[in-house]
């Protein structure tokens, strides 16, 4: 380009960007006005995760932050999977930090299809203050549509529009950081409401719980639901993930079981739903796993379903034990989730355990894990004490493995023993 085009294209990027820093805006404006300085059949503009950008920024939940793009229909490939792989031209640009140019895609293996009817491609990075933040990529439909001199034109696009997608990225940080916080306030408002539950006196049961966690607020959590025709809903659940955001995870799933325990309170129906609803409400990669059971207090019969929980124990009154290990995947991770139900009858004396993953997980100093064997061994071991008392051996136990009463992770105990008859 002669310097006086530069400059025209230099004043149309200003004038097109001026007055929005809403980021899918930016993305939009910037795509159509390069059409008018490189002609393109399908473009795309992906900006990094802030994560990718300044690791330890904080939670990486996907590579890509914002996408917009033009020319494709239909599905595409998993976008975040490919770039993460350094697969397709945007993949090797955002791994390498360097331009790529592809003048057939039929002899390019770098080339992953997105739309069949492709034949060339150009991606550059987009770097701002040094760092690299992005890509844009150009497809054309004819073989041979891009030489390096459109690679340069399309470099100067990226240079000229960095700071515009620098800023939209920063202001809607600003907003996520604003949101994060109004969420944070409820959810510590909420802290008592969704923390550990005070158990009812149950005739014939005993009944004990313990919750540790891993920062002022936490991602574990147990609770009872009394049904109407007197049987007893019982959950223990660990959201994925630590401290604030795992909180609001938590508060989401405890809205949904309960509100769906009062229309269907049996196990698997109740796994479905709460699968699909928090799929519809959560992030891509947070999910949660849970042990949700219906308990017949009066014959001692528990029919559950583990979704992808640390399998509960079973204590026998005899010392033997068995893991209740029946259901399917965790909740909010897969649409087509399928749940099964388990069944088991607690006779006098029996003990349930159930437990989160920081228990098991618990490190020594020489990072040996705490370990199920152990856990069992010591439930096995106090069968006989009242629950509150095989809680208070476990957290005992755990510290004294760890070294330390502080735990890396979550911690949570529930302990339910059948009363012999009196």
């Amino acid at each position: 380009m002669t310097g006086e085009a530069r400059n025209r294209l230099l004043v149309r990027i200003a004038h097109e960007l001026d007055g929005t820093i809403n980021l899918d805006e930016v993305l939009g404006r910037l795509l159509d006005t390069l059409r008018g300085a490189v002609g393109y059949d399908a473009a795309g503009i992906f900006v990094l995760n802030r994560e990718e950008v300044f690791p330890g920024y904080g939670v990486s939940w996907r590579k890509i932050a914002a996408t917009v793009r033009r020319g494709f229909e239909g599905p595409l490939p998993d976008i975040d999977r490919l770039l993460a792989l350094g697969q397709g031209l945007v993949g090797h640009v955002l791994k390498t930090g360097e331009p790529a140019v592809a003048p057939d895609v039929r002899l390019d293996p770098r080339y992953v299809m997105g739309r069949p009817s492709t034949r060339s491609e150009l991606a550059v990075p987009v770097h701002a203050g040094g760092r690299l933040i992005g890509a844009m990529n150009l497809e054309s439909d004819e073989v041979g549509a891009y030489a390096e001199a459109d690679a340069e034109t399309l470099r100067l696009f990226a240079d000229a529009a960095a700071i515009a997608v620098e800023k939209a990225i920063l202001y809607r940080l600003f907003v996520q950081r604003e949101r994060l916080e109004e969420q944070l306030r409820l959810a510590l408002e909420t802290k008592d409401e969704a923390g550990p539950a005070s158990w009812p006196d149950v005739a014939g049961w005993d009944v004990a719980g313990f919750t540790r966690p891993r920062y002022e607020i936490g991602g574990d959590y147990y609770d009872h639901i009394p049904l109407s025709d007197g049987r007893l809903g019982l959950v223990i659940a660990d959201v994925s993930g630590k401290g604030s955001l795992a909180a609001m995870t938590l508060t989401t799933f405890r809205a949904i079981l309960r509100s769906q325990v009062e229309g269907e309170p049996e196990p698997v129906r109740t796994a479905a739903a709460a699968n699909r609803l928090l799929r519809e409400r959560v992030g891509p990669t947070e999910y949660v796993t849970a042990i949700y059971g219906v308990l017949d207090v009066a014959r001692g019969h528990l029919g559950y379903s583990n979704c992808g929980h640390t399998p509960p124990l079973h204590v026998l009154s005899d010392g033997r034990y068995t893991k209740l290990t029946t259901g399917g995947p965790p909740l909010g991770l897969l649409a087509s989730a399928r749940y099964l139900a388990g069944q088991v009858t607690l006779g006098p004396g029996d003990l349930l355990v159930l437990y989160t993953d920081g228990v098991v997980e618990a490190e020594g100093p020489a990072c040996e894990e705490f370990g199920v064997e152990r856990l069992a061994a010591l439930a096995r071991d106090a069968r006989e004490l009242p629950s509150a008392k095989v809680v208070e051996e476990i957290v005992r136990a755990t510290a004294g493995f760890c070294g330390s009463p502080e735990y890396a992770d979550d911690f949570t105990l529930l302990v339910l023993k059948r009363l012999p008859p009196a």
